[in-house]
């Protein structure tokens, strides 16, 4: 090793010197080592002919970033260097390694945790030059884009003062040149269907929603490598510029520099007819199946009517499983088992099987009912042991199954029906046995609330009326023993006032705290008269909800065979009284005679 001569040599490609020294010398190249004597770089870029020396590190000084980055610009070093034998440094072991990214106009070194840096005087520098070094053997420039170099290289000396040698591998930025700015494609992003978490067939949109947005291409710029080489970028590529068309009824947009935003001016679903995007409000399929359309959750806050229309009488209009949601829902054919609904309006010109659930905020009319219905009125031609909760509630014909609504009205009445009310029950004619006619304030949701709130607030306002009442008592009381001696006070002062003398200041404050206890004890009375009339109105309140039976009728146009059960339920305690009646009776209630509770049945 020590037998290689030192040599020293100008050339613009370092590498490519050291292996012909080591092939000279004949020793592997990795036994070389060099020493950076001076360097000087040239550009020639448009304007110049002839290559030009940078004076300085910074080449906007004396050309663009325009010219830097276009094709016909060049960049070229040399070096002087001196080649010699390696020989490991006596403090420094620095292991590492020089990373970049693809387009090398990124710079970084990779400091391996076996490195042993000491914190000694001169050591910023030997990183320094070692970095240097290792920069130009992997070919990249120097001094055009390593100006932080110092400032990374005080942070790692910080971080090993700090925290003690490298545990795990250090990523040292050395700098970046004029990294490629890669161009923009454009795109469509289609926000509705982004937003359809349920997988629904179809995305239901309200006015205002963001639906669509066409993001416009943008050209890149090309870059330069640490290398000095150019670093050329594509054209963006176009594929969608003619792709969005609008329906401008039902569609609204908006453009910037980047990009056009679409919104929807009306409530619906986004729809591409004929390459249109538009807002429909009307859906009309054959089916709604797993198989063909999966579920249908839109919601009944927008304007979406489904309309199913199945042709083929051996298969169901909805299927087994499927969710319809949607504000206005027309299904000619029959509703499948395990299938959920959730309409403002629907109708069903079939039957529903026993195991389908169907919640309608409006209106629901529904031919053949066997599953469980909610609706606020609902208007059934046949219940077939189906459960319907609902305001009011119309049913032709009834063959068991169970109602629960405020009024409801049966025209013909089959065997083995239950019939809760609240307010009234008609039945044109009964056909059957078995049947339960019952009057139920509890039963209804709304009602059986109003009833439990009521009591549980005129709970908590007795408990704070009697803790009112005793804390004005004792208050009452401790003023009555002070009011033997104010009196003294009063006097005392009053005879200081008309004297000309100063009354005295414990006097005083005894009179303006006996004020004040007179006027807290008045604003007590006030605020307890006024509890005991919010707990009086509370309590009368209730009283009218309690007297619900008192105030609803059974109504029956036709006569009763004795195998018809009437029940009234007493609001308040839950007590029964019921009947089995047997003839004319167009009209059964309960009536309150003095504490006793009798039915009248009134033809």
């Amino acid at each position: 090793m020590s037998s290689i001569a030192p040599l020293t040599v100008q050339t613009s490609n370092i590498l490519k010197e050291l292996n012909q020294a080591a092939l000279a010398q004949r020793v592997p190249v990795e036994n070389l080592d060099f020493d950076l004597l001076s360097y000087q770089t040239f550009f020639k870029g448009s304007v110049e002919e002839d290559w030009q020396l940078l004076y300085g590190d910074d080449l906007l000084t004396q050309t663009t970033e325009n010219e830097i980055r276009s094709s016909v610009f060049l960049l070229r070093q040399e070096y002087k260097i001196r080649i010699q034998a390696l020989t490991p440094h006596p403090y420094l072991t620095l292991n590492f390694t020089i990373a970049t990214d693809k387009t090398k106009s990124r710079v970084i070194a990779v400091i391996d945790p076996s490195s042993k840096i000491p914190l000694v005087k001169g050591v910023h520098e030997w990183i320094k030059y070692a970095i240097i070094k290792k920069m130009l053997r992997s070919s990249l420039m120097i001094g055009l884009y390593d100006q932080n170099l110092e400032l990374e290289i005080k942070r790692l000396l910080v971080k090993i003062q700090k925290e003690g040698p490298l545990k795990e591998s250090y990523r040292l930025p050395i700098g970046e040149f004029f990294p490629p700015i890669m161009p923009i494609n454009d795109k469509i992003i289609l926000h509705y269907k982004n937003a359809n978490q349920n997988n629904s067939m179809i995305e239901g949109v309200n006015p205002g929603d963001l639906i669509l947005e066409y993001i416009f291409p943008k050209v890149g710029r090309s870059g330069r490598a640490c290398t000095g080489q150019f670093i050329s970028v594509p054209e963006p590529t176009v594929k969608y510029a003619s792709y969005i068309v609008i329906d401008p009824e039902t569609i609204s947009s908006e453009q910037d520099e980047e990009r056009i935003r679409f919104y929807a001016k009306v409530s619906g679903y986004v729809e591409r007819k004929s390459g249109m995007f538009c807002i429909s409000q009307e859906l009309r399929i054959e089916n709604a199946s797993f198989k063909k359309t999966g579920s249908i959750e839109t919601g009944i806050d927008k304007d979406i009517s489904l309309i199913i229309n199945q042709k083929k009488d051996l298969e169901d209009a909805i299927g087994t499983g499927i969710n319809i949601d949607v504000q206005k829902l027309d299904v000619s054919g029959a509703v499948g088992r395990n299938a959920k609904i959730q309409a403002c309006e629907l109708k069903i010109d079939a039957q529903t099987h026993k195991k389908s659930e169907i919640h309608v905020s409006e209106t629901a009319n529904v031919h053949l009912h066997r599953g469980n219905l909610k609706a606020k009125d609902a208007h059934i031609d046949i219940l077939e042991s189906g459960k319907v909760e609902a305001d009011t509630i119309h049913i032709q014909k009834m063959i068991g199954g169970e109602i629960i609504g405020r009024v409801i009205h049966v025209d013909t009445l089959y065997s083995n029906a239950r019939i809760i009310a609240l307010e009234s029950i008609t039945i044109q004619k009964i056909e059957g046995d078995g049947n339960n006619l019952i009057i139920d304030a509890h039963a209804i949701a709304s009602y059986h609330k109003q009833i439990v709130d009521l009591e549980t607030e005129i709970k908590a306002k007795t408990a704070e009326l009697a803790l009112e009442t005793k804390e004005l008592k004792t208050r009452k009381a401790v003023f009555a023993e002070k009011n033997s001696r104010i009196k003294e006070i009063q006097v005392r002062v009053l005879a200081k006032q008309k004297s000309g003398q100063t009354p005295m200041k414990a006097d005083v404050i005894r009179l303006q705290q006996y004020k004040r206890d007179r006027e807290l004890i008045q604003e007590g009375s006030e605020r307890l008269v006024e509890s005991e009339q919010i707990l009086e109105s509370l309590k009368e309140r209730l009283e009218k909800l309690y007297e619900a039976d008192l105030h609803a009728v059974i109504t029956h146009h036709n006569i009763y065979n004795g195998h018809t059960r009437i029940v009234f339920i007493d609001p308040k305690n839950r007590q029964e009284y019921g009947i089995s009646p047997e003839g004319k009776a167009t009209h059964i209630r309960l009536r309150k005679e003095e504490e006793e509770k009798k039915f009248v049945l009134e033809s």
